[in-house]
């Protein structure tokens, strides 16, 4: 596991506005960062709910998770017809997954993550810098309806890309 810096994540953290109570995020992971210890401190300490999702056979270990009422760990697979098992929308999206594993279904990953997002709500990306979906996450991006897509150079190993759910356009042609 790569453990990301203390200072270069709290600037990731900035993401997530604290001016709105009880958001919803959502972590599809892979393990391979301990981005989840950090989402998982800041969900706390703000009161916001956190479904970590894993594509591990053994789950993230996360010291304190008794003591986070909000917080709740379940395995995933990719090749589910809907990542969600509820009707929770989410306002935050975080994906943290090795780029082969979202290269094989980009497309298709774009769509199911379109349908669990509140409008306007925010994905994020972490990749590895210079990896194979340098050019290629952006044009996907944009053509399942995310918008304002930015890249930012937070850390020293990996690229953050964040976009935007478009309003509800495009719905019909992601599978609505």
């Amino acid at each position: 596991m790569r453990n990301l810096k203390a200072e270069q994540a709290a600037l990731l953290m900035q993401i997530v506005s604290d001016h709105y109570p009880n958001q919803q995020i959502l972590h599809i992971t892979d393990c391979k960062t301990d981005l989840h210890d950090y989402l998982f401190k800041m969900t706390k300490e703000r009161g916001f709910e956190y479904d970590l999702r894993h594509t591990v056979d053994t789950p993230p270990s996360v010291t304190g998770a008794e003591a986070h009422p909000a917080f709740t760990v379940e395995p995933l697979d990719l090749k589910r017809r809907a990542y969600n098992k509820h009707a929770r929308l989410y306002e935050y999206v975080f994906v943290t997954l090795d780029e082969e594993s979202i290269a094989e279904s980009l497309e298709e990953m774009l769509k199911k993550i379109f349908r669990l997002m509140k409008n306007s709500g925010v994905l994020v990306f972490l990749l590895k810098k210079r990896g194979t979906l340098d050019g290629k996450i952006d044009k996907l991006l944009e053509e399942g309806y995310f918008v304002a897509v930015n890249h930012i150079d937070i850390f020293d190993d990996f690229d953050v890309v964040n976009a935007r759910k478009m309003h509800g356009w495009g719905a019909y042609s992601v599978g609505f």
